[in-house]
């Protein structure tokens, strides 16, 4: 294993990644920030889901998802709906109106992400995607 040095520059370096990503993010004027993206993305991509699922989907506290998802709610973005397994359950369930902002986002970030990524060949982003799956499985 690496020595303490090399992993606090690892995560140094990832760190700088993220900062330089999300000031990508602000600096293009989304309507959504990047954490209501996060939730939209993962309502479009899985469908309807509880506070709790999405909020470990995206690793934020329930609180949080609550406060996003409010956000969304006042801008037509999402809609809460019953579960009609079990009443007491409230489903999240993203609108056509979300729907439309995702895409366009993607769009747009779909070209940043290729210039990001551009120097790395697809065996190292394979290599990444494996390294931040396991990464990730012990958050």
């Amino acid at each position: 294993m690496a020595n303490s040095e090399e992993l606090f520059e690892v995560s140094t370096k990832f760190s700088m990644f993220i900062k330089g990503i999300s000031h990508e993010w602000n600096k293009r004027g989304y309507k959504l920030n990047i954490t209501q993206f996060k939730l939209l993305y993962k309502l479009e991509k899985d469908g309807p889901q509880k506070v709790s699922e999405l909020a470990q989907a995206i690793y934020i506290t329930p609180a949080a998802v609550t406060g996003v998802t409010d956000q969304l709610l006042a801008e037509e973005y999402v809609k809460k709906e019953r579960s009609s397994i079990d009443r007491r359950v409230v489903d999240i369930t993203i609108t056509s109106k979300g729907k439309a902002a995702i895409e366009e986002i993607l769009k747009d970030q779909e070209k940043l992400m290729h210039m990001h990524f551009r120097k790395l060949s697809e065996e190292d982003i394979q290599h990444l995607k494996r390294i931040f799956t396991i990464l990730n499985s012990n958050i």
